[in-house]
């Protein structure tokens, strides 16, 4: 019986070890791969990051140097103390496919004299095409989020200081500067009544409030002081897990502004990334298939998740949308040899095949 048994196992080594030596491709996971003793060549699928771009609008408020004289120009509202406001005023996701290094592959060549052994990888290593040359794909150029600034000038940064006249209290400057917004009002009612019974053309009319109006801030704002706003793009990288589908990337606080990460004061901002199980009909390959079991004439490739992206801040929906999340997929394996495949860089889906029937 053991003699039978002995024998049994050499004939399965000897069918397994002709098979391994006729296989002209062997797809392998890249972890349990020995470094240096095939030959052949390493390949990715891709993996979805998503780009969150959080538009800030920073403002800093300047107090007037006549704040405590407010009541001069009859203002309620005004600015009591220099400050930072901060406001989230967009997020905008965008995704792009990096290599997936839970989904890389070593593929051991065996052609015999005269077969073409035909990949086609990105600059990334991701598999785009066997047998079929990928078609050069012209992506539309993303036009960076950037940020607008509105620099302080030195009038700006003297705000407080270069109102002052010798010889003057502040008081009495205060109440120069309110004459001055009075008689400014006076002259824009003027114009508007038609006092000058002067005829201008309605341009001249527009230029000439416009004048008046802005005359007329630049006095008030010695009482109820100045917002400069500036509007800054703050950027998170995130790769969604199947495994986390909740994370905590950022912090937000309208008096500190906004920090990457969990650290910082302020709300946190969540991304929520749920599948929508679009996959889940589909039979997939075990893990253990995966990861330890060689492939004889088979490629990897994956079909794809969408899933339902959620940025939350505290209770607040930030931004929601549906995306196409690579990693949340399916790994399947197609035949190789005499089948041609196109692949799909950004989610490892076959996109086109070609199959000799001789």
């Amino acid at each position: 019986m053991n003699r039978m048994k002995s024998a049994f196992l050499l004939l399965a080594l000897m069918a397994f070890g002709i098979g391994n030596a006729t296989a002209q491709y062997l797809t392998t996971h890249a972890k349990v791969v020995m470094p240096g003793q095939q030959k052949g060549i390493y390949y990715a699928l891709p993996r979805t990051v998503l780009q969150l771009d959080f538009v800030i609008e920073e403002t800093e408020l300047r107090e007037g140097p006549f704040s405590e004289y407010v009541h001069l120009v009859g203002a309620d509202d005004y600015i009591v103390e220099d400050a930072m406001e901060y406001r989230i005023v967009d997020v905008v996701m965008s995704t792009y496919a990096e290599p997936d290094p839970n989904a890389t592959f070593f593929v051991e060549m065996n052609a015999k004299k005269g077969e073409n052994t035909d990949f086609h990888l990105t600059s990334k290593g991701i598999l785009q095409g066997f047998g079929i040359a990928p078609a050069p794909e012209s992506e539309p150029a993303k036009a960076p989020l950037t940020s607008h600034f509105s620099p302080l000038t030195p009038q700006d940064r003297s705000f407080k200081y270069q109102y002052g006249i010798k010889g003057k209290s502040r008081e009495q400057m205060a109440m120069a500067a309110a004459d001055m917004i009075t008689k400014i009002r006076e002259e824009k009612i003027k114009l508007l009544t038609g006092f000058q019974e002067t005829a201008f053309i309605l341009d001249t009319y527009r230029q000439m409030y416009a004048d008046l109006d802005q005359m007329e801030n630049e006095y008030l704002s010695l009482f109820i002081g100045k917002r400069i706003v500036n509007t800054v793009v703050k950027t998170v990288y995130v790769t969604p897990s199947k495994d986390v589908t909740s994370q905590s990337i950022a912090k937000f606080s309208t008096e500190d502004g906004f920090s990457a990460g969990v650290t910082g004061s302020g709300d946190v901002i969540t991304l929520q990334a749920l599948s929508l199980k679009t996959t889940s009909s589909i039979n997939e390959p075990s893990p253990s298939a995966v990861e330890t079991i060689s492939h004889e004439n088979k490629l990897f490739y994956r079909i794809p998740e969408t899933a339902n992206v959620k940025v939350i801040m505290g209770s607040e929906v930030l931004l929601e949308q549906r995306e196409t999340i690579a990693q949340y997929g399916v790994f399947m394996l197609a035949p190789l040899g005499k089948t041609k495949l196109a692949l799909d860089p950004n989610t490892g889906q076959i996109i086109g095949m070609e199959m000799k029937t001789k």
